[in-house]
């Protein structure tokens, strides 16, 4: 598990082929898994609403409406457009099934952009979870956006930055010295207060 870094997003979009491109923005986009995003159907967008209906999954948490980004919408209208069958993105040679990988082409797409610390399609949900908490997403907010029944499913998706440790450190830092400063103010204000009354 890792996160993608922007610089390796600018890259390996840049030499992603298609169908992988659409599928790899959607995942990091949407946050859907890769086979959520494999099996989606015609019937479950809602272009007014702007959302996917995912009705996979064990749980009901996993069954859920995902919010689609502008560039999700646009793409996803294109492909609807153009179907054959009942998904977006279909088998070769049939298209009334989904497709199953796209394992060769993103593997193709890491090695050409250049990436040497490969990542899985996969990675691009637990990059859009870091990237969530970095935006100052809530946890419980998060759990549901991702489909997870709990927080602590949710936590194991989410890996800070170093760059983000040390903002959050110094965000720690700063409320520190404020809440210092606040208290020595009280406390000179409590010693005046009680010099003026003796």
């Amino acid at each position: 598990m890792r996160v993608v870094t922007f610089e390796e997003e600018i890259k390996y979009f840049s030499k992603a082929s298609q169908p992988l491109k659409d599928i790899a923005q959607i995942i990091l986009d949407t946050r859907l898994r890769p086979e959520e995003v494999f099996r989606i159907r015609t019937e479950n967008l809602d272009f007014g609403g702007e959302t996917i209906f995912n009705p996979f999954g064990k749980t009901e948490a996993a069954r859920r409406k995902v919010t689609m980004t502008e560039d999700v919408l646009q793409l996803l209208k294109c492909r609807a457009k153009n179907a054959k069958g009942a998904f977006v993105f279909p088998a070769k040679g049939d298209a009334n099934r989904p497709i199953g990988s796209v394992r060769k082409a993103h593997d193709l797409a890491v090695e050409r952009a250049g990436i040497k610390d490969h990542f899985r399609l996969y990675d691009l949900r637990h990059t859009f979870a870091t990237r969530s908490v970095a935006a100052g997403v809530d946890l419980p907010t998060l759990s549901a956006i991702l489909g997870h029944t709990s927080i602590q499913m949710t936590m194991r998706y989410v890996h800070p930055a170093e760059e983000q440790k040390r903002f959050a450190a110094g965000k720690l830092e700063s409320f520190r010295l404020a809440g210092i400063v606040e208290a020595m103010e009280k406390s000179q204000q409590a010693s005046t207060i009680s010099a003026t009354v003796q």
